[in-house]
């Protein structure tokens, strides 16, 4: 993105204002600041509970806290952090009843989303279903996680596309962006890898025959073994995460860190 910062005077020299040229670098950042997030989440390198400190990334992107506010807001939006007054943004939490809960409603949406697409693909958003097989597919065998995730996304959103109902596609999305913080360690499984791949190949012939029962069930199989990986993992993940602290959030920024351990060494010095 650095290559955008070329100085406001060069910009107004070609007829664009310095008020846009702010306002595009703000966008720019808002955009950076909202992937290292959600990478960050998605990856476990912040962990569900951990506080979100404007001013620590701020300092950690080189950037002016309102775009990591922007950002922040935008993660809000999609489920995957809450922001508690007067305490700012903690990555969220899923219990396992959350997982179940959120689960029940997405076989609902995505099988009926499955028979619809079923019912009135057309040759083109075959063509692109297929695209996306491929696509997810080749990156199988490699080490990048989050694009495998991702292929797989764009995969699925394209079948469900083919059902013609925005607002369908839309609540399916929202209610996977809410079980994001547990899909990376599922995703990391290569059996869950290579059996993905099977059943998407299953779900492909299904659209191909229009065979609208069959991909149903398929789709319906597909979310509940994925349901019992990550709830597996949020079932490993709480008996070892132990005992939280009394306000139920851990504050896990850098400079935190530094201020706990300068403290700890200001006490032994005066103990001594």
């Amino acid at each position: 993105m650095q290559w955008a910062r070329v100085g406001i005077h060069s910009w107004c020299a070609i007829g664009i204002g310095p008020g846009i040229v702010e306002g595009a670098y703000r966008i720019m950042d808002s955009l950076r600041a909202y992937n290292y997030l959600d990478g960050a989440i998605l990856t476990g390198k912040v962990k569900p509970r951990e506080r979100l400190v404007e001013a620590d990334l701020a300092e950690r992107l080189k950037m002016s806290r309102t775009p990591i506010r922007e950002a922040l807001r935008r993660l809000e939006e999609r489920g995957m952090v809450r922001i508690l007054p007067r305490r700012g943004a903690v990555v969220l939490d899923l219990s396992p009843s959350d997982v179940e809960n959120i689960y029940a409603v997405r076989v609902q949406l995505e099988v009926s989303a499955a028979r619809l697409a079923a019912q009135r693909i057309c040759r083109d958003r075959l063509s692109k279903v297929a695209g996306m097989e491929r696509a997810h597919a080749r990156l199988a065998g490699g080490r990048d996680v989050r694009a495998l995730m991702l292929a797989n996304d764009r995969f699925h959103d394209a079948i469900y596309a083919a059902a013609e109902n925005p607002c369908l596609l839309e609540l399916i999305q929202q209610l996977r962006w809410q079980v994001h913080v547990v899909r990376f360690n599922a995703w990391a499984l290569p059996e869950r890898i290579v059996r993905s791949l099977g059943e998407h190949s299953r779900m492909m012939q299904a659209l191909e025959g229009r065979d609208e029962d069959g991909l149903a069930e398929l789709t319906r199989a597909h979310i509940l073994v994925a349901k019992d990986t990550y709830l597996s993992y949020v079932d490993t993940r709480s008996e070892s995460r132990g005992s939280a602290e009394e306000d139920g959030v851990t504050v896990v920024t850098d400079r935190a860190l530094r201020a706990k351990r300068s403290r700890r060494g200001t006490r032994q010095g005066s103990d001594s």
